[in-house]
């Protein structure tokens, strides 16, 4: 007995149509079917990703430091070859805590920062001051993240310090007939059912198929969604930052 069963891309895309009674049992769709669903699959993924922190997409991103810079990029296509990465990966969707490493103790130490918004960033004083890193803005891009930081690091603070950033990552892209989809096994039926909806219209299903697929679709996204959170407790206070 094992626990790993998956399915692939085009067992998705099977699965959907068979939902939608265009498939018969055993039978291969042809490629301009394929090409059009998988099109939709990962339309589809790219839209859940806005739809609350999945658990499996959050990853650590240690950033090394540079003296006298407060900007760094994270990404893998700058939209300009005068665009230089600082970190090549995939752009991280949102950055939901950061904290500064000290590497020059063992073991390390860490140090929580702050994460701020647009506003926050922009009414501080002199960005180019030096010191300890207290606070982050996160900016995404089209194709890549900037990470502002404050203070500026001097040298001492970037030889021994890291800027560790937990992130929301994207969602991998499903191109290749035997690509296994970046989700937990529970999330398939949802996959399958949710494909299902989104194709739904495009093959003519009658108004009452349509209502089924969708109900059902929306049912297994949304058991899911109250499953994939952490089991700790939420604890809320005051923001006192601006406060005088």
């Amino acid at each position: 007995m094992t626990t790993i069963f998956t399915i692939t891309r085009d067992q998705i895309i099977s699965g959907a149509l068979r939902k939608l009674q265009v498939l018969e049992l055993g039978a291969t769709p042809d490629a301009d079917t394929v090409t059009n669903a998988y099109t939709s699959l990962n339309v589809m993924i790219k839209a859940w990703q806005t739809q609350g922190i999945k658990l499996w997409t959050i990853k650590n991103y240690s950033l090394p430091l540079v003296a006298a810079q407060n900007l760094y990029r994270i990404g893998n296509s700058p939209v300009s070859p005068t665009v230089v990465m600082d970190m090549t990966t995939d752009k991280p969707l949102k950055v939901i805590q950061s904290f500064l490493r000290n590497i020059s103790v063992t073991p390390n130490i860490d140090t929580p920062t702050q994460i701020l918004s647009r506003q926050e960033y922009n009414i501080l004083g002199s960005k180019s001051a030096t010191g300890q890193i207290n606070s982050v803005w996160y900016d995404p891009r089209t194709t890549y993240g900037e990470v502002h930081t404050y203070l500026t690091p001097d040298a001492t603070i970037a030889a021994n310090f890291q800027l560790v950033l937990v992130c929301q990552i994207p969602l991998s892209d499903l191109t290749l007939a035997a690509d296994i989809p970046d989700f937990p096994q529970e999330w398939l039926q949802a996959m399958i059912w949710g494909l299902a909806d989104e194709l739904a219209i495009e093959y003519g299903c009658h108004i009452n198929q349509r209502q089924e697929i969708a109900m059902k679709a929306n049912k297994y996204r949304d058991d899911l969604e109250g499953w994939d959170t952490e089991t700790a407790s939420t604890f809320f206070q005051v923001d006192t930052r601006n406060q005088r």
